[in-house]
């Protein structure tokens, strides 16, 4: 049985990985010390040769090493020098979290009420229609959705309906599907949209706010909880991580031109070739959104002011790294979510062992016959079922 220490850093351990992942693969795996057979012959060769140089060759290569190194180190005094700015900026910028949520997220302030309407039993499409009518982009969304061939429907004559009303849109898709398709549309909007030079930042968010919203929603079943509580929480737990993460890319860019600027006019040669061979930065971003994104989240569900979804409580419990035995049931509930997700993914990309995985996975408590549903479910897709009728 592992100390108790131990598995408090496993645990660290895998949350960072995951999140290295969520950033770049390449990252990931080099963090891990994972090589391509290609990389280590290729240094094999290098090795190789480098025996047989002349001693003459062997002081050139020494001192080109040397200025590689020393170049190397003013490059990253220079990166060190902006990224000390970003985070300077980005402290004063959490200070606004409303500003954050309206217009770094671009969050909808009308959504939150659409929300609270989809978690009451009693919703209809004549109660919801009038409120996610108000939403222009919702409109857009739902009635391109409901024609794609995934949700479009045939007449009895095998033609294909084309949907352009707000309201048929609603009733084909029907209530249940809206509690898991409105929240994923709305989410979807908040992703960030350039994220050079790691292309896989937006479809990561993506992938891995669907399956928390799914074990969430699994966990809540056999848990007796309410499954739509357990998947918006799920689903939106990581808004303050996309909003460090869109935050930090135009902070980037905005120091990186200033400081180019600045060297240029001042004739800092040295400085601006350093500049142009700076660009952003995976692990200082990744201890960002360490810092940064839970606690973010938590006041952006406060800033949403939920009536009927009672979920703020588990995001303060989660965003405050509460112990798991100690959390309310939907914090709970969230904690195990993201565990069962990331150690999936992780699984996936082979980057977590059998031994890792129960280690970690039973820190969280799981309910039991839990962890047999999950193992069942289909973590990257929403589980929307149509009535062919």
């Amino acid at each position: 049985m592992k100390h108790t220490t131990e598995l408090a850093k496993l645990k660290s351990d895998i949350h960072q990985r995951f999140d290295r992942l969520t950033l770049s693969l390449q990252s990931a795996q080099r963090a891990m010390g994972i090589e391509s057979e290609k990389i280590a012959f290729e240094l094999t060769e290098q090795s190789d040769a480098r025996r047989t140089l002349l001693r003459v060759e062997k002081q050139a290569i020494r001192d080109k090493e040397l200025n590689k190194r020393s170049h190397a180190s003013f490059v990253n005094s220079i990166r060190d020098m902006v990224h000390k700015e970003i985070r300077a900026r980005l402290i004063e910028l959490v200070k606004d979290p409303d500003n954050l949520f309206h217009d770094v997220l671009a969050f909808d302030h009308r959504l939150p009420e659409v929300l609270d309407l989809l978690s009451t039993k009693a919703c209809s499409i004549s109660k919801l229609e009038p409120s996610a009518a108000n939403m222009p982009w919702l409109y857009d969304e739902l009635i391109k959705l409901i024609n794609t061939p995934k949700y479009r429907k045939v007449d009895a004559k095998g033609k294909v309906v084309v949907v352009e009303s707000f309201k048929v849109a609603l009733s084909f898709l029907g209530i249940e599907n809206l509690r898991m398709l409105i929240p994923s549309v709305a989410f979807r909007r908040c992703l960030p949209q350039i994220t050079d030079p790691y292309p896989e930042i937006k479809t990561r968010l993506m992938e891995a706010s669907i399956g928390t919203a799914m074990s969430c929603k699994k966990i809540a079943q056999v848990s007796d909880l309410d499954e739509y509580h357990g998947f918006i929480l799920g689903l939106l737990h990581d808004l303050g991580k996309i909003a460090v993460i869109r935050l930090y890319f135009k902070l980037f860019d905005a120091v990186h031109k200033e400081a180019t600027i600045e060297a240029e006019s001042e004739r800092k040669r040295d400085e601006h070739l350093a500049l142009g061979e700076i660009t952003p930065s995976d692990e200082f971003l990744r201890q960002l959104i360490e810092e940064f994104s839970y606690p973010l989240s938590a006041r952006f569900f406060e800033i949403m002011q939920f009536k009927r979804l009672f979920v703020s409580e588990a995001l303060n419990e989660f965003a405050q790294n509460k112990a798991v035995s100690h959390m309310s049931p939907y914090g709970k509930l969230l904690a195990q979510g993201v565990a069962y997700n990331r150690y999936r993914t992780l699984k996936l990309n082979k980057m977590i062992n059998m031994d890792e995985a129960k280690d970690f996975l039973r820190q969280f408590y799981f309910p039991k016959g839990a962890l047999s549903v999950l193992k069942t479910t289909d973590l990257r897709e929403l589980d929307v079922e149509m009535d062919e009728n």
